[in-house]
């Protein structure tokens, strides 16, 4: 005897509404993740850049040789530089304990600029440069992207540089001579 073989070709509208809620879940979930993929590597990147800072102040006062920062627009790096000499000529070589930082892909290098005592700098023939044992100048790194500016700043006298996100962040300490203000028997 031949019975009737019931086939389904499609899906139920039921079906279809549990598919499509499950998806927009889903979807719920994985969507802010991306989206802050971008600024948590902007986070890493200004991070980084910090750090190589920090190894700048770290290298000019303990170091013996030219110590140099810049930014090469043309591969996107931050890059910590020392003096070297190799057969009597003076070379600067990336430093082996500060690895080149380098921007995301999509942070263009417009959006970078370096400032040395507030004056804007052109680090592509020359790095920002301290000898040590003689005074270094402020210098500031500014990166732009999309909406964030950050400034991270290195004063003259700071072991450490600042970072402002945003208008966020560690303000600048500036050296008080308390003599000239009169405070010169105030406690510290």
């Amino acid at each position: 005897m031949n019975t009737p073989s019931y086939h389904r070709s499609a899906f139920t509208l039921l079906e279809m509404i549990v598919v499509i809620i499950i998806m927009g879940l889903m979807a719920s979930m994985i969507v802010p993740r991306l989206g802050g993929t971008r600024d948590r590597e902007f986070s890493l990147t200004v991070d980084k850049v910090s750090d190589v800072m920090l190894m700048f102040a770290h290298r000019v006062s303990t170091s013996n040789r030219p110590v140099g920062y810049r930014f090469d627009s043309g591969t996107n790096t931050f890059e910590l530089l020392i003096k070297r000499e190799h057969d009597g000529e003076m070379y600067w070589a990336n430093d082996p304990l500060a690895p080149p930082v380098t921007m995301p892909t999509w942070i263009d290098s417009d959006g970078v600029y370096l400032y040395t005592d507030g004056e804007l700098a052109d680090t592509s023939q020359w790095p920002i440069t301290a000898i040590p044992g003689e005074s270094r100048p402020l210098i500031e790194t500014v990166i732009h992207w999309d909406d964030h500016i950050v400034n991270i700043s290195l004063p003259a006298h700071a072991m450490g540089p600042s970072v402002m996100m945003d208008g966020i962040g560690e303000e600048i300490l500036v050296p008080i001579d308390l003599d000239a203000e009169g405070r010169g028997r105030d406690e510290w």
